[in-house]
């Protein structure tokens, strides 16, 4: 299950991959999926957007690796536990991708190692501090004038997603 995804650049944030076989939705807002499972050759995965449009059309996706037994979580438990176990008060740790998307477009994405046990506003809250820092690291690389621009605007979102989350 180590398979990470790689999402890319520019693509719709629940089909991250050219890869993707099918998607199977398990929540939309506003008719945009916002949970679901990406079926791919390699390894599933499920996608969750964790944090939603907030400022200036960001958003933030979680894409983690699910084997059978996650799989099988998934279809017995109720619609308001699906996340618990996997990302909320994961069982283990785990690597998972996280991206950012501005208009539901991914403009960056990282791993991550989703801690155990961490509760659902604890996760949020680290999954932000970890991709504000992300971003910072970023800015100070020598990027080209279009990526540098949209990695500011990342970074401007990501850090009032912070505040408002921690605050």
């Amino acid at each position: 299950m180590d398979k990470a995804l790689m999402p890319v650049l520019g693509n719709l944030a629940w089909i991250p991959h050219a890869a993707t076989e099918r998607v199977e939705i398990l929540d939309r807002f506003n008719g945009v999926p916002t949970l679901g499972v990406l079926k791919q050759p390699d390894a599933d995965h499920l996608f969750w957007r964790a944090v939603g449009y907030v400022p200036d059309r960001f958003s933030i996706w979680v894409y983690a690796p699910i084997d059978s037994d996650d799989a099988d979580h998934l279809e017995e438990c109720e619609s308001a536990d699906l996340l618990d176990g996997l990302v909320f008060n994961a069982r283990s740790s785990r690597y998972v991708t996280v991206g950012i998307a501005e208009d539901n477009r991914l403009v960056f994405e990282r791993e991550w190692l989703l801690p155990s046990g961490h509760a659902a506003e604890d996760v949020r809250l680290d999954l932000l501090q970890f991709l504000l820092e992300a971003l910072v690291i970023a800015q100070a690389q020598g990027l080209p004038p279009g990526r540098r621009d949209v990695v500011d605007r990342a970074t401007r979102a990501v850090r009032e997603m912070t505040l408002t989350t921690s605050g």
